[in-house]
């Protein structure tokens, strides 16, 4: 089964991916829970009785006690995503394991999907376009596998707190508050379980201080095992169009090449992390993709060829927390996409010229 060319061009179809919670949870789906105020009521009395002497923690240690259990965790949970009015309820399925990280997104809010991922590709199903998406599956694809790369220059750029924190799901967890130095980059409050360091909520701060993402467990459990019925989707896809990015195997999509185009401006702690050059859903140009990271946050950089069947990106455009900002050079699209202020990624996309 093979996809028909798409009249969209691509940044269309990466921002509906989104909307969808397709994009945003590949990415960066960081784990969760809904807070209510009965919740929030029971929650200060049990703190009080349960926390005292978390704020000497090392809140450091705590990222990286975070970031090992989304990986090595066997988890079913149901939780809620929101991203700016978009509101979804989802079931999770993770299980870790010496074969890889196996993974299922379940819908269960709006429109029927799911995603399913391995160790070799990531299928989205989406029932209500009548299509599936079939991409190649890279390490950092896990949402939780790489959310912290704190490294030793990370205090320059946020303070990191510990404070009390709430019952969610029924667990305790602490509070680590991430907050950045300067307006290029967004804040986050992370909720952690105290027993097992998963992370079950988390809220993405923007540069006004609101609350613009956020994803909250209503319920998890932490089986010793996850049978494999669990991993597969009930939604079989039979008659749907199938797009699929699989022409070549992860490592080879990457290059040691110097980029052909690169941004004289990034905010500082900012480094370039990936660098690819893929086919990228319906493109018939492989599309020159670098991925800028300051170990939190991350910013995405597309160069393609002009889609004239398409209408380009030209200015802004936003899904929630995500931003993007198009502009053309020459006959070349760039696209800068990331979970970061508007006007930062508008600054890297201004700034981006031939090598």
């Amino acid at each position: 089964m093979t996809a028909q060319a798409s009249a969209k061009p691509l940044v269309a179809v990466r921002m509906e991916l989104s909307s969808h919670g397709l994009l945003a949870l590949p990415s960066r789906l960081r784990a969760t829970a809904w807070n209510s105020a009965l919740g929030g009521l029971l929650c200060t009395l049990f703190i009080n009785a349960s926390v005292a002497g978390e704020a000497s923690e090392d809140p450091r240690l705590s990222l990286e006690r975070m970031a090992t259990a989304a990986q090595s965790l066997n988890y079913d949970g149901t939780f809620v995503y929101r991203n700016g009015a978009t509101m979804q309820s989802m079931r999770i399925i993770h299980r870790a394991g010496s074969q890889g990280e196996r993974e299922r997104l379940v819908a269960l809010s709006g429109a029927a999907r799911e995603v399913i991922r391995d160790p070799e590709r990531v299928i989205c199903i989406l029932p209500d376009r009548q299509s599936v998406v079939v991409s190649k599956s890279r390490p950092r694809d896990f949402p939780h596998s790489k959310l912290f790369e704190s490294g030793p220059g990370f205090a320059k750029y946020y303070a990191l707190k510990i404070q009390r924190g709430e019952r969610i799901a029924g667990r305790h967890t602490k509070l680590l508050s991430v907050a950045p130095h300067d307006r290029f980059r967004y804040g986050y409050r992370l909720w952690m379980d105290r027993d097992s360091g998963l992370l079950l909520k988390y809220e993405l701060i923007n540069e006004h201080g609101e609350s613009v993402e956020q994803l909250v467990y209503t319920n998890i459990e932490l089986p010793d095992s996850i049978p494999d019925v669990l991993l597969e989707p009930e939604i079989s896809g039979a008659g749907y169009t199938w797009y699929r990015d699989e022409q070549a195997a992860p490592a080879a999509a990457m290059t040691s090449s110097e980029p052909h185009w690169y941004p004289d401006w990034l905010p500082e702690g900012f480094e370039l992390r990936e660098h690819a050059r893929d086919s990228i859903l319906d493109s018939r140009h492989p599309v020159e993709h670098l991925v800028f990271s300051d170990g939190l946050a991350s910013i995405s950089v597309f160069i393609e060829r002009l889609d004239t069947t398409g209408q380009p990106l030209d200015g802004f455009d936003s899904v929630g927390a995500v931003n993007a900002y198009g502009s053309m050079v020459d006959d070349m699209q760039i696209t800068v996409v990331g979970e970061v202020p508007a006007a930062t990624v508008a600054r890297v996309a201004a700034a981006i010229a031939r090598r």
